[in-house]
């Protein structure tokens, strides 16, 4: 049964802290930030006349995210306002070819699925608009809320968000905003707005934000956080698939323990800061082998034809794996290092594949009976 339109509600143009010119507030304190290029989104207004704005929910280097409310399903929905500036937006290439492969997959829940797109005008050029339906708080919201548990400090999860079970968390995010409306700065025709924590989500984890993935088997040139880089990425060695399993081993790591493996070491120079990146990879893992060192001409700025260390920094002094685990023990610490081992691995091709850590017995528990791990015909 279809509904006619429900109309937009006002939301107040007073009674909110405006916050002093001067002060950097969210996507302002981000390097090379420039405020012509993201969309002058303002909290009550209405897009494609179906789409009104009721909250800001984050920021990024490219994009805004907003929760609006659907005038014509009656539903919640949320907006990403890309910046001016992408050519050619990666992220809508990527969602298009999912939605091409995982129509019939039973694990596409754990995927974000675009709903809708479309470009508006700004003042300063043309924006990407992707509708999706709404998430809960990401792995690092979580994180930042239990101070006391086992979550890493610097866990890389703003791409991990909990999915929504009960929308009744939507609709008081709205009407937080109507009795209390978001503290937000004004420069020129630009409002600041102070994002809103979304708070809960019991479902299952979403892998959401795919503007930096990449389709396809090899590539090249730079990927990932910074502190999530694999050796390969970091050398200019062409990359494939093998990195996300570095990731993974370094996101496993970040569940378990406080403190990263790895971590930024020089904001000034990325150059120093790729060197101690390095040089952190040779302690915890040793020295890289022979055959990985012939895959780039870069490695002679830190290794011999040996392997040892002759980088532009000292390799750190008293770390290793065995000692950094501190949240487990015995046979569980086993083979969390074996599993590591397996996501951590100089050369690519050595690394685990997905199916293998997924039947790890660190993951599975310990059995007597054989593990006969799934092959996928190509």
């Amino acid at each position: 049964m279809l509904f006619p339109p429900v109309p937009p509600r006002a939301f107040h143009s007073t009674g909110f802290e405006v916050i002093d010119p001067s002060q950097m507030v969210e996507e302002e304190r981000l390097p090379f930030y420039n405020r012509d290029h993201y969309y002058p989104m303002r909290i009550g207004e209405v897009l494609k006349d179906r789409y009104q704005v009721v909250a800001k929910l984050g920021y990024g280097a490219s994009s805004t995210v907003w929760l609006c409310r659907d005038l014509r399903k009656r539903s919640y929905r949320v907006i990403k306002v890309h910046v001016n500036t992408l050519k050619h937006n990666q992220e809508l290439k990527v969602f298009n070819h999912l939605a091409s492969i995982t129509v019939e997959h039973s694990r596409q829940i754990h995927v974000r699925q675009l709903e809708d797109s479309f470009k508006m005008k700004s003042c300063n050029g043309e924006h990407d608009f992707f509708v999706m339906a709404p998430l809960g708080m990401s792995m690092r919201t979580l994180q930042d809320l239990q101070k006391d548990s086992i979550f890493a400090q610097n866990l890389h999860s703003d791409n991990l968000l909990i999915a929504i079970e009960d929308d009744s968390i939507l609709s008081e995010v709205e009407e937080a905003e109507i009795r209390s409306p978001s503290a937000r700065k004004q420069v020129g025709d630009t409002i600041v707005y102070v994002s809103r924590y979304m708070l809960g989500g019991a479902g299952p984890l979403v892998i959401c934000d795919f503007g930096q993935a990449r389709i396809g088997n090899k590539h090249s040139g730079n990927a990932m956080p910074v502190l999530y880089r694999a050796p390969e990425v970091i050398l200019g060695m062409e990359w494939d698939n093998s990195v996300d399993i570095w990731s993974l081993g370094l996101l496993t790591w970040d569940f378990l323990e406080r403190e990263g493996l790895f971590r930024i070491y020089d904001k000034e120079s990325e150059e120093l800061n790729d060197a101690h990146h390095l040089a952190a990879m040779t302690v915890l893992l040793g020295p890289p082998p022979p055959e990985f060192l012939k895959r780039s001409k870069d490695t002679s700025r830190y290794w011999d034809l040996d392997g040892k260390w002759k980088g532009p920094v000292p390799l750190p002094n008293g770390r290793n794996l065995q000692s950094l685990v501190t949240n487990l023990r015995g046979d569980d610490k086993e083979d969390f290092l074996d599993l590591l081992s397996g996501f951590l691995c100089w050369l690519p091709e050595e690394r685990v594949t997905a199916g293998q850590a997924y039947y790890h017995c660190w993951l599975r528990g310990r059995s007597d009976e054989p593990i006969v791990i799934p092959t996928v015909e190509s």
